[in-house]
């Protein structure tokens, strides 16, 4: 196949039950090639951990950027012709087994170069980077990017808090993960001027613009930078709608953001936003706080949301249980519920 540019070369990638295809170059992903070809690739963390981009290989032969990723079972792996789309680059043509049907209009992930211009301790274990890509970075508020860490080479995926302006500048807002290896880059290592590898966005659970209905957003500890990127967005968008946050934490020390959050409420009237603690209660504290898990504390405060939109992000237990209390219950349909659950 002809050389793709910067040495790659580019491979003929079929996906055996529709028929498509697309090209996609030895040093790009299936996943990232087949949303740049306009498919709804299956995918959920885009970084190796769900498992939800799994593909059978019926032929040809791919390399994994991280060969370890636990996306694959054992039992995947015994199979010998599983993979993920999302580790996957080719090195030949190659024939896939995955469902993809035409694509949203949301954005083309393309890789990008950016510089750390910020970092900032929010509380004890979370804090804000702030980066500047080398372009404006067309991305849908919810949406997050993979950040290729410094050193062991890896990906991990943080959303961004900002809302889309059509700029160069990322807001994140990252928890440290005790014995995590991309906690020990970022937060004893990374440091302002440093540049940085990115790679997006990705995400399906970004803020539906076209929707008339109420927004409610649920936010589990640093799942709130995609749910401030959302509300941030929709604020602008619709100040005269219902929008209603909720964000849990389990103490008054793991509070962040608070100070923007009641500001973000003073400035547009028809925001809300109520806090879930589970322990403890915070002093001087601008705005409502509930005793709590969030998904309790949100349902208390919404005891009918049939004709909203819900938005989740956080833990994955945390996203899995609101799940079951709302969409299992009958409570929502599940074409109105977003979710972005953190691996």
């Amino acid at each position: 196949m002809p050389d793709g540019g910067d040495g790659a070369r580019s491979y003929r990638i079929t996906l055996s039950g529709s028929g498509a295809s697309f090209d996609c170059r030895s040093d790009e992903t299936l996943l990232r090639a087949g949303l740049a070809a306009g498919l709804a690739m299956p995918y959920e963390c885009a970084s190796g951990a769900c498992g939800s981009c799994k593909a059978r290989l019926t032929d040809g032969a791919v390399s994994m950027r991280w060969p370890d990723a636990p996306g694959l079972s054992p039992r995947d792996r015994a199979k010998g012709n599983r993979i993920l789309c999302c580790q996957s680059l080719p090195t030949g043509d190659c024939t896939i087994g995955v469902r993809a049907g035409a694509g949203n209009a949301e954005p083309v992930p393309r890789p990008m170069l950016a510089e750390v211009t910020e970092i900032a301790d929010l509380c004890d274990g979370v804090r804000r980077f702030v980066l500047q890509a080398a372009a404006p970075v067309d991305f849908l508020a919810g949406q997050f990017v993979l950040l290729r860490l410094p050193g062991d080479g890896g990906y991990r995926a943080y959303s961004m808090a900002n809302a889309p302006a059509g700029d160069d500048r990322l807001e994140f807002l990252i928890k440290a993960k005790p014995g995590g290896g991309a906690t020990d880059v970022l937060f004893k290592r990374l440091t302002a001027g440093d540049r940085v590898d990115l790679e997006g966005p990705y995400g399906r659970g970004y803020l539906r613009e076209d929707s008339p209905r109420p927004l409610v957003a649920l936010a589990g500890g640093s799942g709130l930078a995609p749910m401030l990127s959302i509300l941030r967005r929709a604020a602008g968008l619709w100040p005269d709608k219902p929008l209603h946050l909720y964000f849990g934490v389990d103490t008054p020390a793991a509070l962040f953001c608070v100070d923007e959050i009641a500001a973000l409420a003073a400035r547009y009237p028809r925001v809300r936003a109520t806090l879930a603690l589970r322990e403890g209660r915070p002093d001087d504290c601008p705005l409502p706080v509930e005793a709590g898990l969030v998904g309790e504390v949100m349902r208390r405060g919404e005891p009918d949301l049939s004709a909203a939109d819900l938005y989740l992000a956080g833990p994955g237990g945390m996203v899995d249980a609101v799940l079951t209390q709302t969409v299992g219950a009958n409570a929502i349909p599940a074409d109105r519920v977003f979710f972005d659950r953190f691996v």
